[in-house]
């Protein structure tokens, strides 16, 4: 898939079909973060690959109900954490850099993905959760989950719209 189709059509993905994603696609996802631009250059990111259905469904606990079967019913999700001491100031962007190119790198393996936060500066409830959950050590910061399977939905892609004039450009 070209660069630029993929972009476009990638979609949130919120239903997945029972077929599992075997590991050697699941490396294919996490090698693709590797190639991410991060602060300094620090690659920070260390990845959890959750699997098991009883960490799945503690993890889903933590989030808001409409989510939790997005969470218990993906083949795998994908936890995005950043290393604080690599990347104290810049821990955000370069998680969610990361979280972009596997997103995308799902998308272009025919998998399907949705964006869930596991970072929020003013609560750190869910944080604290996934990382009492995953034992987590407190160096590393939780960014992302990535629930990830095979597509069970088709979306209609949405037409974005572009109005130009000579002085601006506004792209909607």
């Amino acid at each position: 898939m070209e660069t630029l189709e993929c972009i476009k059509t990638r979609r949130s993905i919120r239903k997945f079909s029972e077929k599992e994603v075997p590991n050697d696609i699941i490396e294919k996802i996490i090698e693709a973060s590797k190639y991410t631009p991060s602060s300094h250059d620090s690659q920070p990111w260390q990845f959890y690959v959750i699997k098991s259905q009883d960490l799945k469904s503690k993890l889903a606990e933590l989030d808001h109900e409409d989510n939790r079967p997005i969470i218990i019913n993906s083949s795998v999700v994908i936890l995005i954490c950043v290393d604080l001491e690599k990347s104290p100031m810049r821990f955000v962007e370069d998680g969610v850099l990361a979280a972009q190119n596997m997103m995308l790198a799902i998308h272009d393996l025919g998998l399907g993905c949705v964006y869930f936060s596991a970072y929020k500066a003013d609560d750190l409830k869910r944080e604290e959760g996934i990382k009492k959950i995953l034992d987590i050590p407190a160096n590393l910061k939780p960014i992302a989950l990535l629930p990830v399977g095979y597509p069970d939905q088709t979306e209609k892609l949405e037409e974005k719209t572009i109005q130009n004039n000579s002085d601006l450009s506004v792209y909607l």
